[in-house]
């Protein structure tokens, strides 16, 4: 018996994981571009294998545009300081990076910004397929570019 090659094994868990994907958007358990955005190569493989979330509707968001933001220190575990004035673009940018990513839908529409979103939106706020989800889902977010 032969020993399979890394390529091969390789192989054998990405057609594992999309047939995942693929069982729980048929069983609805996930949204079919979510699941397309975790099986897209340019999504990084922790990305991919962790998942992420997308509120349903734009209207959802009503994160502080101004003033002060509390930040869950689950959410960034030290990343950032668990309080700071969205004034600092510096920590806003990378605070709507990572709720992007790791946000749950719940945290999303309690941290971001409508409007500090749509004026943030540019390449790079986010792995592109998990923009791409963002944007089909709101495309007023691409308005400004």
């Amino acid at each position: 018996m032969s020993t399979p090659r890394p390529r091969e094994s390789g192989q054998r868990m990405a057609d594992a994981h999309a047939a995942r994907i693929e069982r729980a958007v048929a069983a609805g358990t996930l949204p079919a571009d979510i699941g397309e955005a975790l099986k897209d190569p340019g999504l990084s493989r922790w990305r991919a294998a962790a998942g992420f979330c997308v509120v349903d509707d734009f209207a959802q968001l009503h994160g502080p545009a101004f003033g002060t933001v509390e930040v869950p220190t689950d959410l960034v575990a030290g990343e950032l300081p668990t309080r700071f004035d969205v004034a600092d673009a510096r920590l806003l940018r990378e605070l709507y990076r990572v709720v992007l990513a790791d946000g749950t839908a719940k945290q999303q529409a309690a941290l971001l910004s409508p409007q500090l979103l749509s004026a943030l939106w540019a390449p790079g706020l986010a792995e592109e397929p998990i923009m791409r989800v963002w944007e089909h889902r709101f495309p007023q977010l691409t308005s400004g570019r």
